[in-house]
C-alpha cells in the first residue's frame, strides 16, 4: 500500500504539535509547514519539527496578506485579527504546497469551539468552502466531532485513533502531550500579534497612514518605541538588546540601499532606525530621543554612529541632561 503524505500547519504551539504527532504515529509521512508573517510568533517551530522527526518548510505569507488584513471579507475579531480570512489564505497556501510535495491531505491543530471567530462549526465550513479544500483538511484533535474527511474515508488514517476535543480548555491536550512525551511546543496562550490590543492600534494607525507599505516597514512594527518626527519621518528606538539585533537585521538591506538610516550609540544606548534620510535638524531630533532612552548617569560628549548607504558619520550628544525634558545640543 502506498505510504500517504500530509502537510501539517505548524505554529510551534501545543495544538498543532499534538495534531501532527497523532498523524506521524499512524505512519503517515508528514511535512511541517510554517507560514511566516510579521505578526506570527515563530519561536521554536524548528525545534518542534526536529522533535517530531519531520522536515519543515517555511513560506512567507507575503504582501497579499497585508492587503487582506486591511480589508478582510469576513471582518475582524476583537482586535485586528481577521481570523476567518486568515485561515482561508493559509489553506490556499497549504493546498499549493500539498500539490508541490505530492501530498494527499492537510493537518491542522484546530479545536472545535476553541477560538470564538474561526473555530466554530459554521466558520470551519466557510473556511473549507472558500479555500476549496473541503474534505482535504483533517483536524485530528476534534475529528470525532466533524464529518469524516478524505483521509479517513480512504483509510489513510484510522479515525478511531483521532480525538474528540472541543472547547477552550487545554487540559486534555496537555494530558495527551504528556502521554505522547511531547516536550518541544510553546506554552499555550501565546500566538498572533493581531489579537493584541496595543499592537492592533499601532497597526491600524500605520495602515491608515501608509497606503503602500513595504514588508520591511510592516516587520519593524512589532519592535521598539515608535515616534513620528517633525518632518513626517518615523523613528523606531529599540527597548532591549534583542530588539537592537532585530532592528539591525530587518533594516539592513534598506540602510545599505540608502532608504533608511540606522543609529548606533557607542555608549550604553538603544539602536534606532529612521524611515528616511534626514537633515541636521532631524538628526538632532532623533538623537534627543535616543539619549532620553539611554543609560542614566552618562557624562560628557558621547558619540552616535549613523549609517546611511555605505557611509557612516558621527554625531555627538552632551550628557547629562539637566532635566528629563531638556533638549540636547547635537554637535555635527
Amino acid at each position: 500500500m502506498k505510504k500517504r503524505k500530509a502537510i501539517a500547519l505548524l505554529s510551534g504551539g501545543l495544538d498543532s504539535t499534538l495534531a501532527a504527532k497523532l498523524i506521524v504515529d499512524q505512519g503517515v509521512e508528514v511535512i511541517g509547514l510554517f507560514l511566516d508573517s510579521p505578526f506570527a510568533c515563530k519561536e521554536n517551530v524548528e525545534e518542534v519539527a526536529l522533535h517530531l522527526g519531520i522536515p519543515l518548510k517555511v513560506v512567507d505569507k507575503g504582501m497579499a496578506y497585508i492587503d487582506l488584513i486591511r480589508d478582510p471579507k469576513y471582518g475582524y475579531g476583537k482586535n485586528m485579527n481577521p481570523c476567518i480570512d486568515c485561515r482561508i489564505y493559509m489553506f490556499h497556501i497549504a493546498e499549493r504546497v500539498m500539490k508541490e510535495e505530492g501530498a494527499d491531505f492537510i493537518i491542522t491543530g484546530e479545536v472545535l469551539g476553541q477560538r470564538p471567530m474561526s473555530q466554530r462549526r459554521d466558520a470551519m465550513d466557510i473556511i473549507d468552502r472558500d479555500s476549496e479544500t473541503e474534505g482535504l483538511v483533517l483536524r485530528p484533535l476534534s475529528a470525532l466531532h466533524n464529518p469524516p474527511t478524505l483521509a479517513e474515508t480512504e483509510g489513510w488514517v484510522d479515525r478511531e485513533k483521532l480525538l474528540n476535543l472541543a472547547g477552550r480548555g487545554r487540559s486534555e491536550q496537555l494530558k495527551w502531550a504528556k502521554s505522547l512525551n511531547l516536550k518541544a511546543y510553546s506554552s499555550p496562550g501565546g500566538g498572533c500579534l493581531l489579537t493584541d490590543a496595543n499592537f492592533s492600534v499601532r497597526l491600524s494607525e500605520f495602515l491608515e497612514q501608509n497606503k503602500n507599505p513595504t514588508m520591511t516597514e510592516v516587520r519593524l512594527l512589532r519592535y521598539g518605541r515608535h515616534f513620528n518626527l517633525s518632518n513626517g519621518s518615523h523613528l523606531i528606538i529599540s527597548r532591549n538588546e534583542s530588539e537592537n539585533d532585530a532592528l539591525e537585521t530587518i533594516s539592513k538591506s534598506d540602510v545599505i540601499a540608502g532608504e533608511r538610516m540606522i543609529f548606533r550609540p557607542t555608549f550604553s544606548g538603544p539602536v534606532a532606525v529612521l524611515s528616511a534620510p534626514g537633515d541636521a535638524a532631524i538628526l538632532d531630533e532623533a538623537a534627543q530621543l535616543i539619549a532620553k532612552y539611554s543609560k542614566k548617569g552618562l557624562m560628557d560628549d558621547q558619540v552616535i554612529e549613523v549609517q546611511h548607504g555605505n557611509t557612516t558619520s558621527e554625531i555627538k550628544v552632551h550628557f547629562p541632561l539637566k532635566t528629563e525634558e531638556e533638549t540636547l545640543s547635537v554637535l555635527q
